[in-house]
């Protein structure tokens, strides 16, 4: 009886936590909860965790319990006595307590998740923009000392030119003068791969930004669809809010690995960018 009393509390204390992230201040204010929750109280063997994991179990067993006794009532083929019918009565409550307990946990648990890796993609996001500017501004410089490099070639052959009596200096400036000017054509060719690269990367950032806004409004949606069907049946319905689950948790994992072959991509180019500035040096 005391454990039936604390899952109506439970399931009431849920059903708050559902209504206020459903309000238009309720992400911020959960993304901040659960960013001080995952950095103070996070871990997969942490104290809080292991809680969330009995009470879970707790919950899981006494709706079993609750299903067994409602299925051995209806199973019986003698007349219920008025007593045997209270009993059933109170099963059948303590059976929806407990379902509606349980479908809200196992939701709440994968919004906790879900906004956890929501904070690390921005985060993600923000570095790999911070790369890129840096990788912006890299491609500046090296244009810079193009034009520098084509100035003093310029020069360099102004001055080859002008001093058509001394044949001997030319024959011997030439090859020189050829030999930069193929290390510049290879250079801006080049350059030009490395911008056209640099754009892709941009729109797969703001791709990626994209998506991680629409699985965060697609949760939110979630929860206030949840929010109306808290007093209807909801052994259907927790079928198909698993699948979905799990297409969102293949969508995060497709993402993360696209973040991971971006990060490596950009290192590969800040390495080449340093090459090529040594050799234009």
């Amino acid at each position: 009886m005391l454990l039936n009393y604390l899952m109506f509390w439970l399931m009431c204390l849920e059903a708050m936590i559902c209504l206020l992230l459903s309000l238009p201040f309720g992400k911020t204010g959960a993304q901040r909860i659960v960013q001080f929750l995952s950095c103070h109280l996070g871990g997969k063997n942490s104290i809080a965790s292991n809680t969330a994991n009995i009470i879970l179990a707790v919950v899981v067993i006494l709706f079993l319990s609750n299903a067994h006794t409602c299925a051995s009532y209806y199973m019986s083929d003698a007349m219920l006595s008025d007593g045997m019918r209270i009993r059933l009565l109170t099963a059948q409550r303590d059976l929806y307590i407990t379902g509606f307990s349980l479908f809200l946990f196992l939701l709440l648990r994968l919004v906790y998740h879900s906004i956890e890796t929501n904070i690390r993609l921005d985060k993600s996001l923000q570095a790999m923009r911070k790369q890129a500017e840096g990788a912006s501004a890299g491609f500046k410089s090296l244009l810079e000392e193009q034009e520098v490099a084509k100035v003093k070639i310029q020069k360099l052959t102004s001055l080859i030119k002008s001093d058509t009596s001394d044949q001997e200096k030319d024959s011997e400036v030439k090859p020189i003068l050829e030999r930069l000017l193929d290390e510049n054509s290879t250079f801006q060719t080049q350059l030009q791969l490395v911008e056209k690269e640099r754009e892709q990367l941009k729109r797969q950032v703001e791709i990626l930004q994209k998506q991680a806004n629409g699985q965060n409004s697609a949760f939110m949606q979630l929860l206030e669809e949840k929010t109306l069907l808290v007093t209807k049946d909801t052994e259907k319905k927790l079928s198909v809010k698993e699948e979905t689950i799990r297409k969102q948790a293949k969508d995060l994992t497709t993402l993360e690995q696209e973040r991971d072959a971006l990060k490596s991509q950009i290192q590969d180019y800040d390495f080449m960018f340093a090459e090529a500035r040594k050799k234009a040096e």
